[in-house]
């Protein structure tokens, strides 16, 4: 196995100055960092999933940094041969910020966007690693010590402790060499530094993802140095070979074996056989639902101003509350905004509210005890804010394409793709979507993409109460589970009816008989306040041994759905 200590390192590949023309905005280095950090990220995430505990123990901060970084991989991969590196850390931050997963993913691509902006500014290398770190720690309404941040303003100080020597004769690898060796330290440190993590006994999730990153970064600048020096690559100014730079095999098994010896209160040790188990025991946030959501809107003050008044509005109905993003330079911000809440409602209000004179996209919400890695994950797509919560809680990862009175933009296959690659599973069912799995399988790292036609809210209902509701989903971890067969049964039963509020009586009375078993109501938002009580005696009085299920969509309007379910002959 080998250390994420720079003792691993080749010995050629040590500190030393940079050629002329080479630098960490190296286009050729850019893209051999991304690629090998993105790699560094998937082969451990899994690792880093079992020491995940804070801000809240859902076991998945590995898988969501490297979906974040990937996306910013394939974005800077598509980039053209003559783009600069400038370009292309751009490019690298934009798509971390679009593909953000989870409080680590959004506070690392608001890393990576403190990096681009620093370069395209022509700061040093110090400089980049401080206005990353600067940009990651401001982006966290309530920052801790002992994280993900403290590990970049480590980074941050060594790097500029370095670069300020009194020789003057260190280039940028010493420094990112320093960089990377402080962020270790204080991942190292963190167990001791955070009370969740002192319980758990375990290392910083995010911190441990960051030395990764950095890792890469080490590797990709001695790629850069040694290839340039040498005359390998093609025109000195690219200064990287990206065959030299791949990553060697980094990993953390030795970093984290100090804190696996002995978990604590359900933690398993790494190398266990709980992949993905949850830390009951450990301290969680208040709020048991995570929503993401991406805001597009002009830049009418300045975006530091949008950005901390979504903080502090955020702040106010959840926690773990971190938003990123700004000016993209045209006018136009961009956000990405995260919280966990048990307030849905009023946290969507807000969203919607910031998005006035802009528009959303991505908006999805998931229930944070459903996260943990199973053979199947599902998606849903609902137009019904209020049906979300509902739909997260019975195990979905949920997708809102409206009904939040403000622009919600179409879903992309992009879009459905990363939200089905964040569910952590290997099977993928999706309900609602428009785009089919071909357009979706692309976009994944998972086996099998199913996709199962639900034209109302009330069929996914019904689809994810056959597959069972009790957290986690209740579909079955067989690999050869008929998922579709146990769907499209449950469906081939069910008889949806829309009507007017003042008709839902009458069109309960008329389609529910003998053989009813199910009646599922979606009422809107403006339904009299006394008709869930008149459909359940309506019910009684046609099928008294009929069940009876009622819930919210929160879309403005007084219509109702009727989903009946018949007991098959």
């Amino acid at each position: 196995m080998t250390d994420v200590d720079s003792s691993s390192r080749p010995a050629d590949s040590g500190p030393g100055s940079f050629p002329d023309g080479v630098g960490l905005e190296d286009p050729g280095l850019v893209r051999v960092w991304t690629r090998g950090a993105t790699a560094a990220l998937r082969r451990e995430r899994a690792a880093i999933d079992r020491v995940n505990v804070f801000p809240v123990a859902d076991a998945d901060t590995g898988t969501n940094l490297y979906l974040t970084l990937r996306e910013g991989d394939l974005a800077v991969a598509a980039e053209p041969a003559e783009a600069t590196g400038a370009d292309l850390l751009t490019t690298l931050a934009r798509a971390a910020l679009l593909g953000a997963r989870g409080n680590s993913g959004v506070i690392l691509s608001e890393w990576l966007r403190g990096l681009a902006v620093a370069a395209r500014r022509g700061g040093g290398t110090a400089d980049l690693l401080t206005r990353a770190a600067t940009s990651a720690r401001s982006a966290v309404a309530q920052p801790a010590e002992g994280t993900i941040l403290t590990a970049a303003d480590a980074a941050a100080a060594a790097a500029r402790a370095v670069e300020s020597s009194v020789d003057g004769d260190t280039g940028p690898l010493a420094v990112v060499s320093a960089a990377a060796a402080a962020a270790r330290a204080a991942a190292r440190a963190s167990r001791d530094e955070l009370h969740h993590l002192r319980t758990a006994g375990v290392l910083d999730a995010g911190a441990l993802g960051l030395v990764l990153v950095l890792d890469a970064l080490v590797v990709a600048a001695a790629g850069a140095t040694a290839g340039a020096m040498s005359g390998a690559t093609a025109g000195a100014a690219a200064g990287v070979s990206e065959a030299d730079g791949s990553m060697d095999s980094v990993n953390l098994d030795q970093l984290l074996e100090p804190a696996s010896s002995s978990p604590v209160r359900g933690v398993p040790a790494v190398g266990g056989t709980e992949p993905g188990a949850l830390a009951h025991g450990a301290e969680a946030g208040a709020g048991a639902l995570e929503l993401m959501f991406v805001l597009t809107g002009p830049v009418a003050a300045t975006a530091d101003t949008v950005a901390a008044g979504l903080r502090t509005a955020l702040g106010e109905v959840g926690d773990s509350v971190v938003v990123v993003g700004g000016d993209a330079g045209t006018g136009t911000g961009v956000w990405q905004a995260h919280v966990h809440t048990d307030h849905l409602d009023q946290a969507l209000a807000i969203a919607a509210e910031a998005s006035r004179t802009g528009s959303l996209a991505q908006v999805h919400v998931r229930h944070l005890e459903a996260v943990a890695q199973h053979e199947w994950g599902v998606v849903a797509a609902t137009s019904a804010p209020a049906l979300a919560g509902a739909l997260a809680h019975a195990g979905a990862v949920v997708l809102l394409t409206g009904g939040l009175g403000s622009t919600v933009e179409a879903l992309t296959a992009d879009d459905v793709g990363r939200v089905a690659a964040s569910t952590g599973a290997r099977r993928v069912l999706l309900l609602g979507v428009p785009d089919g799995p071909a357009d979706v399988q692309q976009h994944l790292d998972v086996d099998e993409v199913v996709a199962v036609r639900t034209p109302t809210d009330v069929h996914a209902v019904v689809a994810l109460a056959a597959l069972g509701t009790l957290l986690p989903i209740g579909l079955s971890d067989e690999p050869d589970a008929d998922v579709r067969g146990t769907v499209e049964e449950a469906l081939a039963g069910l008889t949806v009816t829309s009507v007017r509020s003042d008709a839902a009586v009458e069109a309960l009375r008329a389609a529910a008989g003998p053989a009813t078993i199910v009646v599922t109501a979606l009422l809107d938002a403006e339904v009299p306040d006394g008709l869930p009580g008149l459909l359940a005696a309506a019910l009684t009085e046609r099928a008294p041994e009929a069940e009876l299920v009622v819930l919210a969509t929160g879309r403005p309007g007084d219509g109702v759905y009727l989903g009946m379910e018949e007991e098959h002959a």
